[in-house]
């Protein structure tokens, strides 16, 4: 492919972005990495150049991206530079998800606006900005109801509420923290939680990839592992082949990897969100694993107007199971001591990896921020899978001071 010395800018350079970093090195791809000055993300190291900029400002991305003579900007695993990505594409006519897609991204009220309206299968909800419309909405939507910021990423801002107290509560704290003058508040359908994967290229949704998720319930529950395939019959992947191609298109979304979170209940999928980059916490590897393929080339190939077919092209015939779980603390905080792994080199195990180091300070789990360290495995089946993972976590030694 001729990517050779195209230029990328990536926006972020956390621990996310490092695979996408490392695959657009090893195509030839010049990076440029777009982050904040006052932090040392890992990604930095990894890049050809360093933009300082405000990811979640577009238009400062879009005017900084402007004067670096890019082929292409892309990000991945993190919804923060969704906007700026938008409207940098569109301002610089590059390959990637649209300014008017990327913004209903972002704010889960329009999202959810334009579900109703392609007639997508998601809870009701109502945007509200005051505690008379809450009470409103409680009087429509039966107790217990869902609080969400609409601005804000992954479990950040989230609050179910039982009861009439606990949505006033939640009201307040989403208010508290978001940057609109709405929130939203949603039915809250109880149900089996999933995820899938989808990548769409010239308004063509190539596949989507069922994945089951495991979450720690904090204040909300939040995503800790996830496995491929999804154990579930045929009809329940159908519903979601369905929904979330309704959903894509009910966005705009397009020339984008997609990340969607969705819910089972009685038998009827209905879509969370989604948004137009690929899912965090190893989902990247796990798509990897399923088909084949590598994908954070593929995702970084159509950044820069290549063919990311070329790569889909390549997936084995049959697909193969894999899981990945995020390393916690649930019991008490502290100083790390020491971590270490005293597992064997295995080729199921595809990754070991801690993000936390001698002296840093671990806190008891409350989101994705506070993850000390992932693992991934491959396998056969799911139950190979938990075997191997459950090996490597008995044997890693943790102390804390």
């Amino acid at each position: 492919m001729g990517v050779e010395g195209k230029r990328l800018l990536v926006l972020g350079a956390g621990r996310g972005q490092i695979g996408l970093y490392k695959a657009a090195k090893e195509m030839g791809i010049t990076t440029i990495a777009g982050t904040m000055p006052d932090n040392n993300p890992p990604g930095i190291p990894l890049a050809d150049e360093v933009c300082f900029m405000n990811i979640a400002n577009p238009d400062e991305v879009a005017k900084k991206a402007a004067k670096l003579k890019l082929d292409g900007v892309a990000t991945c695993c993190l919804d923060t530079g969704i906007s700026a990505l938008g409207k940098t594409c569109d301002s610089l006519g590059l390959t990637g998800l649209p300014e008017k897609a990327a913004i209903m991204c972002n704010d889960k009220s329009k999202m959810k606006k334009a579900f109703m309206e392609y007639g997508v299968s998601t809870a009701q909800y109502f945007e509200i900005s005051s505690e008379e419309e809450l009470k409103n909405a409680l009087d429509k939507i039966k107790l217990p109801v869902i609080i969400k910021a609409t601005d804000l990423q992954g479990s950040n801002g989230i609050y179910i509420a039982k009861t009439e107290k606990d949505a006033y509560d939640g009201f307040h704290a989403a208010m508290g923290l978001t940057k609109r003058s709405y929130c939203i508040v949603e039915e809250f359908i109880e149900g089996w939680e999933f995820g899938a994967q989808a990548f769409v290229y010239n308004n063509e949704v190539l596949f989507v990839m069922p994945h089951g998720d495991e979450t720690y319930m904090s204040h909300t529950a939040v995503p800790v592992g996830h496995y491929v395939p999804l154990d579930c019959d045929e009809d329940v992947h159908k519903q979601t082949e369905i929904a979330v191609k309704s959903a894509i298109k009910a966005l705009g979304l397009n020339n984008c990897a997609v990340n969607v979170d969705l819910i089972l209940r009685d038998n009827k999928v209905y879509v969370i969100e989604l948004t137009g980059r690929v899912g965090a916490n190893c989902l990247p590897e796990l798509v990897e694993i399923n088909f084949g393929i590598e994908y954070y080339k593929m995702i970084a190939a159509m950044a820069v107007g290549e063919n990311p077919l070329e790569y889909w092209e390549k997936k084995r015939e049959t697909t193969k199971a894999g899981l990945a779980k995020m390393i916690l603390e649930t019991h008490q905080g502290g100083i790390l001591d020491y971590i270490k792994s005293n597992n064997n080199d295995s080729e199921d195990v595809l990754e070991i990896t801690f993000f936390k180091h001698e002296g840093d300070n671990i806190r008891v789990f409350e989101n994705s921020n506070d993850c000390i360290g992932q693992v991934i495995v491959q396998g056969n089946n799911h139950e190979e899978c938990e075997i191997t993972l459950n090996s490597i976590l008995k044997n890693i030694e943790m102390k804390l001071k």
